[in-house]
Formats: structure tokens, C-alpha cells, sequence
């Protein structure tokens, strides 16, 4: 088999078909994971993404950064957060806050590092269903890590053809169902200062409809005190395939629910206090009982539909309820949301006299209504006053108390020409329209009416061009815009404190010029790699900050103009029994004009995100026996856009050994693993310009993780 199809949607199609099939045919657990299963061969599988806007692709022939990577290696073996599926991700910065209140923060090209909680400027979709809200943001507790297979990350701005995002798209792609009549599993993951993770499920067929589902329960405390969590997550995946024969689904029901009812909120610390004692939680946040109470359902059908071999149709309905009770340092703020939204694809490939083209063409709608109330926390009030009659209670006077509406709508075009077969041009070009509304609810002869609307609108073209060079390798070039409006939270918290929207706050527009290679060397190893190098320009960058007396509360400006200037190589390999994944990224990320009052940042760097980063995976297969190992090593983080404290530079090392046993009809998989191997403090997470010098989320120490996983042994089923 070729290591990438031919061109042509026909053959792209059959070719995603056939690894549909075969993966369903060695599916035995919701995840594959080669610390426990020794290669059968030297040769890395062909890839084909989805995460284009015009059905399955091979990368190769994609002009822009695109990565698949599965959640295989040691840094996904918890499944306790989003950031785990995507280690070693060229140009993907994670953060782990260690902070069961507050999501881990993704970043990709820098875009996403300024988040307070959720991802910020960046897509994130599950199976092609978004994730993301109209307004940008994303509560990425949502996500079914437990059900994920391969996550595919779009970098850079060539993400404009979905929306809302300045940095890219995650797409988490689930397990395919089992062809067998059912397959259960079950595992437990426990340790040292973390939480224990128990999760149970099964896939299989029944009839002509393949299903996925599972059950996570997490419960105890993490690294740092007052970090005490109770989770329970479920998600159930019907698929029945397409009448064409193939196993490629044509219809999905997607249901997931996740219920938090303790999360506790250890803050950030200063310098002083993570040098003293890593483990303690920030004062404030423990006398305020910060944390949140939240539940969430959600629902999704998707439809694929060919015409012939040439014309193909998808589309999505999807909704989401999502309850939030979450006591802050600064309010307590109660949350009711409903959102939902559609999506639709008409892609097609035929012959422009004898040229091969491609086109696709579509739509999104989405809807988001959010039930907002704000009070005074009170918790640590010493005396009775207005806002606080009553000291020592949760809640205190009502202060904001508002309907927020949100709905976009954002048609886009795509088109692809062969000049000659190896040379592909392509141009594409999306329009979209963001409208928050307020109805304040909280007026009074002393309040004022602070209802208020806005649309923020915006074209994002993008231009591109692949050269085959080889059969196995490309180079590409591609110019791309992009735009992300605030959130409502961003617009919501306006320094003068009075409800409404913000007039001042402008959408953060993007222009990134990227050049790179990739491709697959096969032979007694087989090597895919890729390489990029990209410059992007950015105005009204949407920056956080403090204000003192604020309690934490982040608000939002605009920075005049941003240069992000990168480079980023990726590459993955099997030499026998060796299996090796490695990505490097540098990042020179400035200020180019940015003035606060009579203070000028123009020359500083962008905080948030290392300068230079390296993550890797390597694993030695041995009979039943696996021993891999983690590498995550980054420079030095600032914390602020004065560029006045860092973060140290880090090198933390992590050490594995597994073991697969058939007994009978099941399978063990015992594993036991040791993380940051020489007990490097660091912080895992910085918080953004804060006050007080509270810009320090730290990260555990060594760490001892023991896992018991157990499945049904299907590899005796033909």
C-alpha cells in the first residue's frame, strides 16, 4: 500500500474506508497504546485527516501545518485533562494548572495563552462537532478523552475556513467501534499525590450499528492542597455505516454528560510561596472556597452522505445544556447555558478539462444563551455591610444579574486546481458575522439599564500551494487571515466594573505567511516528518490584566500590533522495536506597538509561551514487556508584558514499564510508571499579568502512577 493515496476524492475515499476497516478489526480497548503493544512491523500506517472542510486528505497533500497524533505514549496515561492527548505536538504549548477548577490552558503559535480557564483562539471540534462556543471560548471539560483514538491539530491560520480562531483546530477523534458483538474494558489509575481514575466501557456491533461508550470517575486531590475533585463522565457513540458498502459511518448519534460536583480552586502563587512550599494554595482562594459545581449534557447527530464517487454530504445538528455554580475570589457567579448550532458540507472533485479540481462549500450557525448572576462573595467578610449583610455566607448582594446571547453564521468556500498533477493551487475564503447581546435585568432608579448589542464582523481569505516533490514528500506555501472576537466574559468584565458590553474591545485580527515541508521516508524504518517556518502579524491582539483591588478578576485590552515569528519540525519513526516521536518548536514572539498609559511594551516579548520547546516519546518493545519514557524540556516563560519575572526553563523526564498477559479470553495490562524523574520544580502554568505577583501554577514533583487496565482478548476473532 502506498504510504499516502493517490489524488483524487474516489481514491481518498476508499483509502480512508480501508483504514476504518482495519483499525476496526484490531479495536479491543477505546484507546491504542504501544507502551503495552510491541509494533507487528516497521511500517508507520498511511494517514488521512478530516479536519480540512472537504473530507479526508492525506497531509501531504494540505498547504498548511497539520498534525495526527494518538494518545499513546506515557504523557496520556491518566486521561485526566485535554493536554495529555496532545503531547509532543509541533508549535502546541501546553499548560497544566494543576487546578481542578480550571481547564488546562492550550496554546498553538501562541494563540490561546492568555485564557483565564477554557481554551481561548482555538477551535477544538469532537468527531467534526464543535466544541467551541459562538464566542470563541472553550470549556474543554466537555471533551471524551477517555473515548479519544487520534487527535488532528491545524496550525496556524489557515483555520480560518472554521470560524472563531486565531491559531488553529484540535480535533478529537474517537475510537471506531469494535467488529465484534462486544467488547469490554476496564481500568484503574492511582498514585501519589493525584487522583484515582476508573473508567469501564465496551464497543462492539449489534446488528448493522456499531456503538462506543464509557464511564470515568475521578475522585481525590492532586499535587497541591485544596485541589480535591469528584468527577463522573460518560459518553455513548451509535454509528451505523454507509449503504455503499464501505465501514465509513453514515450516520452518528453522539451523547455525553459530565458531572462536577466538587472541584476545588488552589490559585496562583508568588515566586516566594512556590520557592517555599510548591504544594500550598493560594490564601484567598482557600478562605473564598474558590472551586465550581458544573454539569453538562450534550448531544450530536451527524449525517455523511456520498453522491456517486465524485459529490459528498455532511452535515451536523448539535446542542448542549450546561449548568455552572463556581465561587471565585472575587463573586460568586451562577451560570445556566443552552447552545447548540449546525454545520453543513458539500465537497466534490471532477476535471477542469484536464485538470483534476476540487471544490467544497458549506456553512455553520451557532447559538449560545447564557442565564448570568453575579454576588458579592462573602465568605471571608468580617463584618455586615451593603453588599454583605450577612458576613461568612457564600453569596452576598446580587450585582449582575443578565441574559447573554450569542449567534454567528459563516459561509465559506473552498476550491483546489491541479496546474499540473504534482503542483496543487488552492484559495479559499470565509465570511463571519458574531452578535453578542446583554439584557441587563438589573436596573433601578440607582442602576442604570446596561443592555446593550454588538456584531463583529469579518472575511478571512487564504491562498495556498503544494508541490509534490516525490510520491512521499511535498512542499507547500500558504498566506492566510484570520480573526477572534473577545468571549463575553472578556467583553462582560469591563474595568469600571458596571454590566453590559464593552464598546472598547475590538476583535483581534491575524496574517501569517507560512512555508514548510513534509513527507514519510519508508525502507527498513519508516520515518514521517514535517517541518515549518511562518511569520504571522496580528493587530488588537486581546491581552489580560489586573487591576489592583480586583481580586483576581481578569480584564481585557487591545494591543496595538504583534509580530510572531517560528519555526516548528515534528517527526515520527518505527526502527524494529523502537518506536520514537519527537517535536521541536521556536517561538520569537514580540510586541511590535503596544502602549498602556506612558509605559511602551514595543520590543518585549509575549508572555505565556516558552522561546524554545522540545517534547518526546521514545518506547523499546520486548516480548510482552514495553519500557518508554517522556522528555518535555522548554526555556524560560514570562509571566507579564513587562517581561519583568520568568518562569525557569524546565527538563522533566518520565519512565514507564508495562507488561501485556492473555489469561483466557482477557487480557491485563499492568503498568508502572515514575514522572519528572529527578523531582524538577517548575511551574506548569503561569498566570498572565497578574497582580500581587500571583503569576505561579506549580507543577508536582516525582511522581509514582500505577495502572491496571483489563480487556476482552479479541485477537483470536477473525
Amino acid at each position: 500500500m502506498r504510504a499516502f493515496p493517490p489524488r483524487g476524492g474516489a481514491c481518498a475515499l476508499a483509502l480512508a474506508a480501508a483504514l476504518v476497516r482495519a483499525s476496526s478489526l484490531t479495536a479491543q480497548e477505546p484507546t491504542r497504546d504501544t507502551s503495552r503493544v510491541a509494533p507487528s512491523s516497521p511500517t508507520l500506517a498511511p494517514v488521512v485527516v478530516t479536519a480540512t472542510r472537504e473530507g479526508p486528505r492525506a497531509p501531504i497533500e494540505l498547504p498548511y501545518a497539520l498534525t495526527l497524533t494518538r494518545p499513546d505514549s506515557l504523557a496520556a496515561l491518566r486521561r485526566l485533562g485535554a493536554d495529555e492527548l496532545l503531547f509532543a505536538v509541533p508549535g502546541v504549548a501546553l499548560a497544566n494548572r494543576q487546578n481542578p477548577a480550571q481547564d488546562p490552558r492550550i496554546s498553538i503559535r501562541g494563540f490561546g495563552a492568555r485564557s483565564a480557564f477554557g481554551v481561548r483562539g482555538v477551535r477544538v471540534l469532537q468527531d467534526g462537532v464543535p466544541l467551541t462556543l459562538p464566542d470563541g471560548q472553550t470549556p474543554v471539560d466537555v471533551v471524551d478523552i477517555e473515548g479519544a483514538d487520534r487527535v488532528e491539530v491545524v496550525r496556524g491560520s489557515a483555520s480560518s475556513l472554521y470560524g472563531n480562531a486565531a491559531g488553529g483546530v484540535i480535533d478529537v477523534r474517537s475510537t471506531p467501534p469494535a467488529l465484534v458483538g462486544v467488547a469490554p474494558y476496564a481500568r484503574i489509575v492511582g498514585g501519589d499525590r493525584v487522583p484515582t481514575i476508573s473508567a469501564a466501557g465496551a464497543g462492539g456491533t449489534l446488528g448493522s450499528i456499531g456503538y462506543t461508550s464509557s464511564v470515568t470517575r475521578v475522585v481525590g486531590q492532586g499535587y497541591r492542597d485544596y485541589s480535591d475533585q469528584r468527577a463522573t463522565r460518560g459518553a455513548l457513540r451509535l454509528v451505523r455505516p454507509r449503504e455503499d458498502g464501505s465501514l465509513l459511518p453514515g450516520l452518528t448519534l453522539a451523547a455525553r454528560y459530565s458531572d462536577v460536583d466538587l472541584a476545588e480552586s488552589p490559585g496562583a502563587l508568588t515566586q516566594a510561596q512556590m520557592d517555599t512550599a510548591p504544594r500550598m494554595a493560594d490564601p484567598l482562594s482557600v478562605r473564598k472556597r474558590a472551586g465550581k459545581i458544573v454539569r453538562q449534557g450534550d448531544l450530536a447527530l451527524t449525517v455523511a452522505q456520498p453522491f456517486g464517487q465524485r459529490v459528498a454530504l455532511d452535515a451536523t445538528v448539535y446542542g448542549s445544556v450546561r449548568t455552572l455554580e463556581n465561587p471565585l475570589t472575587f463573586a460568586v457567579v451562577n451560570v445556566g447555558r443552552s447552545s447548540g448550532g449546525a454545520s453543513a458540507r458539500l465537497s466534490g472533485n471532477g476535471t477542469l478539462g484536464t485538470r483534476a479540481v476540487r471544490l467544497a462549500t458549506g456553512g455553520d450557525l451557532q447559538w449560545q444563551n447564557d442565564d448570568r448572576q453575579e454576588y458579592e462573595a462573602c465568605i471571608d467578610a468580617a463584618t455586615a455591610s451593603a453588599t454583605c449583610p450577612t458576613p461568612s455566607v457564600q453569596r452576598g448582594r446580587l450585582r449582575k444579574d443578565q441574559r447573554e446571547l450569542v449567534s454567528s453564521a459563516g459561509p465559506f468556500v473552498r476550491g483546489e486546481l491541479a496546474i499540473v498533477p504534482s503542483l496543487l493551487a488552492s484559495a479559499g475564503v470565509r465570511a463571519d458575522a458574531v452578535r453578542f447581546r446583554v439584557r441587563d435585568r438589573l436596573v433601578s432608579a440607582t442602576n442604570p439599564d446596561d443592555s446593550g448589542e454588538r456584531t463583529l464582523h469579518a472575511v478571512s481569505p487564504s491562498f495556498g500551494l503544494v508541490w509534490r516533490t516525490t510520491p512521499l514528500a511535498s512542499v507547500y506555501a500558504t498566506v492566510s487571515s484570520s480573526f477572534e472576537t473577545p468571549t463575553t466574559t472578556e467583553l462582560g468584565n469591563k474595568p469600571d466594573g458596571s454590566a453590559g458590553i464593552n464598546p472598547e474591545l475590538q476583535p483581534q485580527r491575524a496574517l501569517s505567511i507560512e512555508i514548510g515541508a513534509k513527507g514519510l521516508l519508508a525502507g527498513v524504518s519508516a520515518l514521517r516528518w514535517e517541518v515549518a517556518a511562518f511569520q504571522t502579524g496580528a493587530r488588537d491582539e486581546l491581552v489580560p490584566f489586573d487591576i489592583p483591588g480586583g481580586a483576581g478578576r481578569r480584564y481585557f485590552r487591545n494591543a496595538g500590533r504583534t509580530r510572531r515569528l517560528g519555526a516548528e519540525a515534528g517527526a515520527e519513526a518505527d526502527i524494529g522495536r523502537l518506536s520514537l516521536q519527537a517535536a521541536y518548536s521556536y517561538s520569537r514572539f514580540r510586541y511590535v506597538s503596544y502602549v498602556v498609559g506612558t509605559t511602551s511594551y514595543a520590543g518585549n516579548r509575549i508572555p505565556g509561551v516558552p522561546e524554545q520547546a522540545l517534547a518526546a516519546t521514545a518506547a523499546v518493545h520486548a516480548g510482552s514487556f514495553t519500557l518508554s519514557g517522556t522528555a518535555d524540556v522548554a526555556t524560560a516563560v514570562d509571566v507579564d508584558d513587562a517581561n519583568s519575572a520568568q518562569a525557569k526553563g524546565r527538563t522533566i523526564l518520565g519512565l514507564a514499564l508495562s507488561n501485556m498477559v492473555r489469561i483466557g479470553g482477557v487480557r491485563l495490562s499492568p503498568l508502572v510508571a515514575l514522572q519528572n524523574l529527578a523531582n524538577v520544580r517548575s511551574a506548569g502554568s503561569v498566570s498572565v499579568n497578574a497582580t500581587g505577583g500571583k503569576f505561579f501554577e506549580p507543577a508536582p514533583g516525582r511522581t509514582l502512577l500505577v495502572r491496571m487496565a483489563l480487556a476482552r482478548d479479541t485477537s483470536h476473532i477473525p
